[in-house]
């Protein structure tokens, strides 16, 4: 249900699978085929290191196979939906691995419930590169929750004179955010297609507020920071809006 770690920013390259050569498919594992999978794959397919898909995963094959084997013994069909939603989801994503793959810049946050607590079964972080940034948020249990995301979690990072020293940041530094007054944040979710506005001031003094169906992936990103004008349209967008989102791309 949780991840438990302390990561190390100058560490080597990791790799992730969701299935090995002589393990049971994901499909009669523990992911299945529905949202649950595609928010462990989209996880897999975001975090820093090498993402690694397994024989079959694509296409919903479930035979198993050993390092003897020179072909495949049963005749599976190909699942279509399965293959689609890979293509529209999780393909998108492998094309931006620039922006996912290094650590300088990686950042994983806590979930703060309303009561203060963590819900350890959100999955929370950040990365950025040159000027673009994401966020991956993703919920694994079957309920529904919201909280905030405002303080990252520690990470080790070297310091003067090469000793390393654990480091927290706070959600706006680690998307590298200005953070002015009168500056507002505008994201992209990938899944709904949705833009979504926040204050960057708000953003700075309470984090990112989110809303969590169960095994709901947030994949947010084209994050940009707007200036508003002299007449207020962002505040008056932002205020409007109340967290929803839109489909209409605000950008100058």
């Amino acid at each position: 249900r949780s991840l438990h770690f302390l990561y190390d920013a100058t560490a080597t390259t990791e790799i992730y699978t969701l299935a090995l050569h002589d393990a049971l498919p994901i499909s009669e594992a523990q992911f299945g085929k529905g949202d649950k999978y595609f928010g462990v794959c989209t996880m897999m397919a975001t975090m820093p290191g090498l993402p690694l898909f397994g024989h079959g995963q694509i296409e919903g094959l479930i035979e198993k196979y050993g390092m003897e084997y020179h072909k495949a013994y049963w005749e599976e069909p190909i699942d279509e939906y399965l293959v689609k939603r890979h293509e529209k989801e999780i393909f998108p994503l492998m094309k931006k691995r620039h922006l996912f793959s290094d650590v300088t810049n990686f950042y994983l946050y806590d979930f703060y419930l309303e009561n203060g607590s963590v819900n350890e079964d959100v999955f929370a972080y950040s990365n950025r590169y040159e000027n673009e940034r994401s966020l991956i948020v993703y919920n694994n249990r079957f309920c529904n929750t919201s909280g905030w995301i405002r303080l990252s979690t520690s990470r080790i990072e070297k310091g003067r004179g090469g000793r390393k020293k654990l480091v927290q940041v706070d959600i706006a530094r680690g998307l590298g955010l200005r953070m002015a007054d009168n500056d507002y944040t505008i994201f992209k979710d990938l899944r709904s297609g949705l833009e979504y506005i926040r204050s960057s001031l708000e953003i700075r003094e309470k984090g990112i507020y989110l809303m969590m169906r169960a095994y709901q992936t947030h994949v947010l990103a084209d994050i940009r920071e707007v200036r508003d004008d002299e007449k207020g349209f962002l505040a008056k967008l932002c205020g409007s809006l109340s967290g929803r989102g839109w489909t209409i791309s605000m950008t100058p």
